[in-house]
Protein backbone atom coordinates (compact mmCIF):
# COMPACT_ATOMS: atom_id res chain seq x y z
CA UNK A 1 0.00 0.00 0.00
CA UNK A 2 0.88 3.45 -0.20
CA UNK A 3 2.89 4.57 2.55
CA UNK A 4 1.26 7.93 4.71
CA UNK A 5 4.55 8.58 6.29
CA UNK A 6 4.19 12.66 7.09
CA UNK A 7 8.07 12.77 6.07
CA UNK A 8 7.31 11.41 2.61
CA UNK A 9 6.94 13.41 0.06
CA UNK A 10 6.26 11.22 -2.63
CA UNK A 11 3.43 9.95 -3.69
CA UNK A 12 4.38 6.70 -5.43
CA UNK A 13 6.19 5.41 -2.20
CA UNK A 14 5.40 1.78 -1.38
CA UNK A 15 6.96 1.46 2.14
CA UNK A 16 4.81 -0.96 4.11
CA UNK A 17 6.31 -4.09 0.96
CA UNK A 18 9.99 -3.22 2.22
CA UNK A 19 9.70 -1.33 5.07
CA UNK A 20 12.03 -4.29 7.01
CA UNK A 21 14.92 -3.02 4.56
CA UNK A 22 14.65 0.56 4.88
CA UNK A 23 17.36 2.94 7.11
CA UNK A 24 16.10 4.75 9.61
CA UNK A 25 15.84 8.47 9.44
CA UNK A 26 18.36 10.77 10.05
CA UNK A 27 16.03 13.11 12.75
CA UNK A 28 18.87 14.94 12.81
CA UNK A 29 19.07 15.83 9.23
CA UNK A 30 15.88 16.47 8.94
CA UNK A 31 15.66 19.00 11.70
CA UNK A 32 18.57 21.11 10.60
CA UNK A 33 16.10 22.70 7.64
CA UNK A 34 14.89 22.70 4.41
CA UNK A 35 18.23 22.99 2.57
CA UNK A 36 19.93 19.95 4.21
CA UNK A 37 16.70 18.05 3.57
CA UNK A 38 16.19 19.02 -0.19
CA UNK A 39 19.98 17.31 -0.56
CA UNK A 40 18.71 13.89 0.97
CA UNK A 41 16.65 11.04 -0.43
CA UNK A 42 13.04 11.39 0.33
CA UNK A 43 12.24 8.74 1.95
CA UNK A 44 14.92 7.38 4.05
CA UNK A 45 16.27 10.99 4.72
CA UNK A 46 19.85 9.40 5.03
CA UNK A 47 21.39 8.88 1.75
CA UNK A 48 21.62 11.27 -1.10
CA UNK A 49 19.50 11.18 -4.21
CA UNK A 50 20.48 9.41 -7.22
CA UNK A 51 20.15 11.49 -10.99
CA UNK A 52 17.24 9.05 -12.04
CA UNK A 53 16.28 11.41 -15.02
CA UNK A 54 12.87 10.79 -14.08
CA UNK A 55 11.43 14.39 -12.77
CA UNK A 56 9.40 15.18 -10.13
CA UNK A 57 9.86 13.46 -6.54
CA UNK A 58 11.07 10.12 -8.18
CA UNK A 59 14.56 11.89 -9.14
CA UNK A 60 15.20 12.59 -5.27
CA UNK A 61 15.23 8.73 -4.47
CA UNK A 62 18.30 7.19 -3.30
CA UNK A 63 19.41 3.95 -5.15
CA UNK A 64 18.58 1.38 -2.51
CA UNK A 65 15.03 3.48 -1.94
CA UNK A 66 14.64 4.10 -5.27
CA UNK A 67 14.33 0.10 -6.23
CA UNK A 68 12.40 -0.58 -3.02
CA UNK A 69 9.85 1.66 -4.19
CA UNK A 70 9.63 0.22 -7.70
CA UNK A 71 9.86 -3.24 -6.63
CA UNK A 72 7.11 -2.02 -3.61
CA UNK A 73 5.20 -1.51 -7.01
CA UNK A 74 5.55 -5.01 -8.58
CA UNK A 75 4.75 -6.69 -5.29
CA UNK A 76 1.98 -4.55 -5.11
CA UNK A 77 0.30 -5.93 -8.38
CA UNK A 78 1.58 -9.46 -7.91
CA UNK A 79 -0.56 -9.42 -4.36
CA UNK A 80 -3.53 -7.54 -4.89
CA UNK A 81 -4.03 -9.53 -8.57
CA UNK A 82 -2.91 -13.23 -7.19
CA UNK A 83 -0.77 -13.01 -9.77
CA UNK A 84 1.60 -15.48 -8.22
CA UNK A 85 1.03 -18.12 -5.50
CA UNK A 86 2.55 -20.92 -3.97
CA UNK A 87 1.74 -23.66 -6.01
CA UNK A 88 2.07 -21.93 -9.70
CA UNK A 89 5.00 -22.33 -11.90
CA UNK A 90 5.36 -18.82 -14.08
CA UNK A 91 7.36 -18.67 -17.05
CA UNK A 92 8.92 -15.48 -17.56
CA UNK A 93 8.90 -13.96 -20.92
CA UNK A 94 12.20 -12.37 -21.66
CA UNK A 95 13.78 -10.50 -24.57
CA UNK A 96 16.38 -9.19 -23.52
CA UNK A 97 15.19 -5.35 -22.95
CA UNK A 98 14.82 -3.33 -19.89
CA UNK A 99 11.38 -4.59 -18.91
CA UNK A 100 11.41 -7.86 -19.34
CA UNK A 101 14.86 -7.93 -17.54
CA UNK A 102 13.33 -6.13 -14.83
CA UNK A 103 10.49 -8.32 -14.32
CA UNK A 104 12.96 -11.35 -14.35
CA UNK A 105 15.28 -9.52 -11.38
CA UNK A 106 11.92 -9.04 -8.84
CA UNK A 107 10.06 -12.56 -9.95
CA UNK A 108 14.00 -13.93 -8.90
CA UNK A 109 14.04 -11.99 -6.01
CA UNK A 110 10.51 -12.87 -5.08
CA UNK A 111 11.02 -16.99 -5.22
CA UNK A 112 14.43 -16.31 -3.80
CA UNK A 113 12.27 -14.86 -0.72
CA UNK A 114 10.47 -17.16 -0.56
CA UNK A 115 12.60 -20.22 -0.75
CA UNK A 116 14.30 -18.53 2.06
CA UNK A 117 10.77 -18.72 4.21
CA UNK A 118 10.32 -22.23 2.95
CA UNK A 119 13.86 -23.57 4.36
CA UNK A 120 13.59 -21.67 7.75
CA UNK A 121 9.79 -22.75 7.93
CA UNK A 122 9.41 -26.45 10.05
CA UNK A 123 6.08 -27.49 9.23
CA UNK A 124 7.21 -26.40 5.13
CA UNK A 125 3.52 -25.81 4.76
CA UNK A 126 3.85 -23.74 1.64
CA UNK A 127 5.79 -24.84 -1.32
CA UNK A 128 7.72 -22.60 -3.22
CA UNK A 129 6.96 -21.50 -6.81
CA UNK A 130 8.44 -22.56 -9.71
CA UNK A 131 9.79 -20.41 -12.33
CA UNK A 132 10.82 -21.00 -15.35
CA UNK A 133 12.36 -18.21 -18.34
CA UNK A 134 11.68 -18.42 -22.49
CA UNK A 135 13.54 -16.46 -25.10
CA UNK A 136 11.53 -16.53 -28.83
CA UNK A 137 14.34 -16.31 -31.34
CA UNK A 138 12.95 -14.15 -34.11
CA UNK A 139 16.18 -14.22 -36.57
CA UNK A 140 14.62 -15.64 -38.91
CA UNK A 141 12.58 -13.13 -39.66
CA UNK A 142 15.17 -10.35 -39.12
CA UNK A 143 18.14 -9.56 -40.78
CA UNK A 144 20.77 -10.17 -38.51
CA UNK A 145 23.80 -12.37 -38.77
CA UNK A 146 24.26 -15.60 -36.98
CA UNK A 147 27.09 -14.18 -34.98
CA UNK A 148 25.35 -11.84 -33.40
CA UNK A 149 22.13 -14.23 -32.44
CA UNK A 150 24.70 -16.28 -31.26
CA UNK A 151 26.33 -13.81 -28.71
CA UNK A 152 22.78 -12.80 -27.90
CA UNK A 153 21.90 -15.85 -26.74
CA UNK A 154 24.54 -16.84 -25.16
CA UNK A 155 24.38 -13.43 -23.05
CA UNK A 156 21.19 -14.75 -21.82
CA UNK A 157 21.94 -17.76 -20.87
CA UNK A 158 24.86 -16.29 -19.02
CA UNK A 159 22.28 -13.82 -17.48
CA UNK A 160 19.34 -16.72 -16.25
CA UNK A 161 22.40 -18.64 -15.11
CA UNK A 162 23.86 -16.52 -12.87
CA UNK A 163 21.01 -15.86 -10.92
CA UNK A 164 20.78 -17.54 -7.15
CA UNK A 165 19.10 -20.62 -7.05
CA UNK A 166 16.49 -21.73 -7.19
CA UNK A 167 17.60 -22.30 -10.43
CA UNK A 168 15.83 -22.10 -13.38
CA UNK A 169 15.16 -23.51 -16.80
CA UNK A 170 15.84 -21.75 -20.04
CA UNK A 171 14.22 -22.13 -23.01
CA UNK A 172 15.30 -20.86 -26.52
CA UNK A 173 12.68 -21.54 -29.06
CA UNK A 174 12.60 -20.04 -32.79
CA UNK A 175 9.29 -18.45 -33.46
CA UNK A 176 9.11 -20.71 -36.60
CA UNK A 177 8.22 -23.64 -34.33
CA UNK A 178 4.89 -22.15 -34.07
CA UNK A 179 4.12 -24.12 -37.43
CA UNK A 180 6.46 -27.13 -37.30
CA UNK A 181 9.51 -28.72 -35.14
CA UNK A 182 11.26 -28.96 -38.43
CA UNK A 183 13.05 -25.92 -38.41
CA UNK A 184 13.22 -25.43 -42.61
CA UNK A 185 9.55 -26.51 -42.81
CA UNK A 186 8.43 -24.08 -40.57
CA UNK A 187 10.83 -21.38 -41.72
CA UNK A 188 9.11 -21.50 -45.04
CA UNK A 189 5.51 -21.28 -43.78
CA UNK A 190 6.21 -18.58 -41.88
CA UNK A 191 8.13 -16.75 -44.41
CA UNK A 192 4.85 -17.40 -46.68
CA UNK A 193 2.53 -16.35 -44.40
CA UNK A 194 4.32 -13.21 -43.63
CA UNK A 195 4.41 -12.67 -47.21
CA UNK A 196 0.82 -12.72 -47.33
CA UNK A 197 0.67 -9.52 -45.25
CA UNK A 198 1.39 -6.36 -47.62
CA UNK A 199 1.55 -3.85 -44.82
CA UNK A 200 4.10 -3.60 -42.19
CA UNK A 201 1.71 -2.46 -39.17
CA UNK A 202 0.45 -5.83 -39.79
CA UNK A 203 3.24 -8.02 -40.12
CA UNK A 204 4.43 -6.61 -36.21
CA UNK A 205 0.74 -7.02 -35.15
CA UNK A 206 1.24 -10.63 -36.57
CA UNK A 207 4.50 -11.24 -34.85
CA UNK A 208 2.80 -10.50 -31.85
CA UNK A 209 0.44 -12.46 -32.13
CA UNK A 210 2.23 -15.56 -32.98
CA UNK A 211 5.13 -14.54 -30.26
CA UNK A 212 2.06 -15.20 -27.90
CA UNK A 213 0.93 -18.37 -29.21
CA UNK A 214 4.35 -19.64 -28.75
CA UNK A 215 4.75 -19.06 -24.91
CA UNK A 216 1.69 -20.58 -24.77
CA UNK A 217 2.43 -23.49 -26.42
CA UNK A 218 5.62 -23.54 -24.34
CA UNK A 219 4.03 -23.11 -20.97
CA UNK A 220 1.38 -25.78 -22.06
CA UNK A 221 3.99 -28.77 -22.82
CA UNK A 222 6.10 -27.44 -19.75
CA UNK A 223 3.00 -27.48 -16.69
CA UNK A 224 3.67 -23.95 -16.00
CA UNK A 225 0.28 -21.88 -15.11
CA UNK A 226 1.05 -18.49 -15.71
CA UNK A 227 3.05 -16.57 -18.16
CA UNK A 228 4.63 -13.84 -16.98
CA UNK A 229 5.40 -9.90 -19.95
CA UNK A 230 7.28 -7.00 -18.78
CA UNK A 231 4.68 -4.79 -20.57
CA UNK A 232 4.98 -1.10 -18.63
CA UNK A 233 2.97 1.58 -18.32
CA UNK A 234 4.45 3.75 -21.11
CA UNK A 235 3.88 0.51 -23.66
CA UNK A 236 0.31 0.46 -22.30
CA UNK A 237 0.19 4.17 -23.18
CA UNK A 238 1.22 3.02 -26.64
CA UNK A 239 -0.91 -0.04 -27.09
CA UNK A 240 -3.86 2.10 -26.23
CA UNK A 241 -3.37 4.53 -28.56
CA UNK A 242 -2.39 2.24 -31.56
CA UNK A 243 -5.33 0.24 -30.79
CA UNK A 244 -7.43 3.32 -31.18
CA UNK A 245 -5.98 3.95 -34.16
CA UNK A 246 -6.46 0.53 -35.54
CA UNK A 247 -10.04 0.04 -34.49
CA UNK A 248 -9.46 -2.64 -32.11
CA UNK A 249 -10.92 -0.81 -29.33
CA UNK A 250 -13.17 -4.27 -28.41
CA UNK A 251 -10.63 -5.78 -26.94
CA UNK A 252 -8.24 -2.78 -25.31
CA UNK A 253 -9.57 -2.91 -22.01
CA UNK A 254 -8.17 -7.06 -21.71
CA UNK A 255 -5.04 -6.32 -23.23
CA UNK A 256 -4.25 -4.16 -20.58
CA UNK A 257 -5.47 -6.01 -17.29
CA UNK A 258 -3.32 -6.78 -14.64
CA UNK A 259 -4.27 -10.32 -15.54
CA UNK A 260 -5.58 -11.56 -18.95
CA UNK A 261 -7.60 -14.90 -18.58
CA UNK A 262 -8.73 -14.99 -21.95
CA UNK A 263 -5.71 -17.53 -22.97
CA UNK A 264 -5.34 -21.16 -21.42
CA UNK A 265 -2.90 -20.09 -19.54
CA UNK A 266 -3.18 -16.50 -18.02
CA UNK A 267 -1.02 -13.71 -18.89
CA UNK A 268 0.38 -11.40 -16.38
CA UNK A 269 1.54 -7.91 -16.19
CA UNK A 270 3.19 -6.79 -12.50
CA UNK A 271 4.63 -4.01 -14.30
CA UNK A 272 1.56 -2.44 -15.22
CA UNK A 273 2.14 0.58 -12.78
CA UNK A 274 5.87 1.11 -13.44
CA UNK A 275 7.18 3.69 -16.08
CA UNK A 276 9.95 2.60 -18.98
CA UNK A 277 12.09 5.79 -17.31
CA UNK A 278 11.82 3.83 -14.23
CA UNK A 279 12.71 0.32 -15.22
CA UNK A 280 15.67 2.22 -17.72
CA UNK A 281 17.13 3.76 -14.29
CA UNK A 282 16.78 0.47 -12.13
CA UNK A 283 19.08 -1.52 -15.10
CA UNK A 284 21.53 1.22 -15.09
CA UNK A 285 21.54 1.64 -10.85
CA UNK A 286 21.81 -2.27 -10.66
CA UNK A 287 24.37 -3.20 -13.44
CA UNK A 288 21.16 -5.08 -14.88
CA UNK A 289 22.90 -6.13 -18.21
CA UNK A 290 20.65 -6.38 -20.85
CA UNK A 291 20.55 -7.53 -24.45
CA UNK A 292 19.78 -4.77 -27.43
CA UNK A 293 20.31 -6.65 -30.30
CA UNK A 294 16.07 -8.05 -30.90
CA UNK A 295 15.31 -4.85 -29.57
CA UNK A 296 15.23 -2.55 -33.10
CA UNK A 297 12.72 0.12 -33.66
CA UNK A 298 9.20 -0.57 -35.22
CA UNK A 299 7.50 1.10 -38.04
CA UNK A 300 3.86 1.52 -39.71
CA UNK A 301 1.51 2.92 -36.96
CA UNK A 302 3.19 0.98 -33.81
CA UNK A 303 6.42 3.41 -34.94
CA UNK A 304 4.95 6.23 -34.97
CA UNK A 305 2.72 5.90 -31.52
CA UNK A 306 6.14 5.11 -30.12
CA UNK A 307 7.71 8.70 -31.35
CA UNK A 308 4.47 10.10 -30.53
CA UNK A 309 4.44 8.95 -26.68
CA UNK A 310 8.30 9.86 -25.97
CA UNK A 311 8.10 13.42 -27.69
CA UNK A 312 4.54 13.33 -25.33
CA UNK A 313 6.63 12.59 -22.69
CA UNK A 314 9.52 14.52 -22.78
CA UNK A 315 7.22 17.55 -23.22
CA UNK A 316 5.28 17.29 -20.19
CA UNK A 317 8.99 16.60 -18.50
CA UNK A 318 10.10 19.10 -19.61
CA UNK A 319 7.03 21.63 -18.64
CA UNK A 320 5.76 19.66 -15.35
CA UNK A 321 8.56 17.98 -14.20
CA UNK A 322 7.00 15.00 -14.46
CA UNK A 323 6.62 12.69 -17.21
CA UNK A 324 4.83 9.73 -15.93
CA UNK A 325 1.17 11.33 -16.26
CA UNK A 326 1.36 11.14 -19.52
CA UNK A 327 1.05 7.55 -19.62
CA UNK A 328 -1.47 7.50 -16.94
CA UNK A 329 -3.84 9.58 -18.59
CA UNK A 330 -3.97 7.30 -21.64
CA UNK A 331 -4.85 4.35 -19.81
CA UNK A 332 -7.95 5.75 -18.37
CA UNK A 333 -10.57 5.02 -20.29
CA UNK A 334 -12.11 8.27 -21.13
CA UNK A 335 -8.55 9.14 -22.57
CA UNK A 336 -10.10 7.75 -25.44
CA UNK A 337 -12.09 10.57 -26.22
CA UNK A 338 -9.17 12.94 -25.46
CA UNK A 339 -7.66 10.45 -28.86
CA UNK A 340 -10.57 10.66 -31.05
CA UNK A 341 -10.81 14.34 -30.47
CA UNK A 342 -6.91 14.72 -31.49
CA UNK A 343 -7.38 13.36 -34.60
CA UNK A 344 -5.91 16.18 -36.04
CA UNK A 345 -3.42 17.16 -33.80
CA UNK A 346 -2.31 13.36 -34.31
CA UNK A 347 -2.62 13.56 -38.19
CA UNK A 348 -0.41 16.55 -38.09
CA UNK A 349 2.33 14.77 -35.69
CA UNK A 350 2.41 11.68 -38.03
CA UNK A 351 3.43 13.99 -40.98
CA UNK A 352 6.01 16.01 -39.16
CA UNK A 353 7.62 12.58 -37.86
CA UNK A 354 7.34 10.91 -41.83
CA UNK A 355 9.67 14.52 -42.58
CA UNK A 356 11.82 14.10 -39.83
CA UNK A 357 10.84 17.24 -37.84
CA UNK A 358 10.07 15.23 -35.04
CA UNK A 359 8.40 17.94 -33.35
CA UNK A 360 4.63 17.70 -32.00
Amino acid sequence: MACNSSTCNSSGCYKGYEEEEQPKPNTKAAVNGGNSCQNLCVKCKVNEPVCCGIGGENSRFCKDCFKNNLYGKFKQAVTYNAMITPPDKVLVAFSGGPSSRVVLQFVHEMQYKAQKNYDANKDKSLPVFGVGVAFIDESSTHSFTSLHIEKAIEDIRLIVSNLAPPSKELFVVPIESIFSSDGIDGKERLKELLDAVSDVTGKEDLLIRLRILLLQKIASENGYTRIVLGTCTSRIACHVISATVKGQGYSLSADIQYVDSRWEIPVVLPLRDCPAQELNTLCSLDGLKIVELLNGPCSGINGLVSSFVKVLQELILHRKGNSVSSCWTFKRRKSFSRVHNSKNSWEAHSISLQQGSGNP
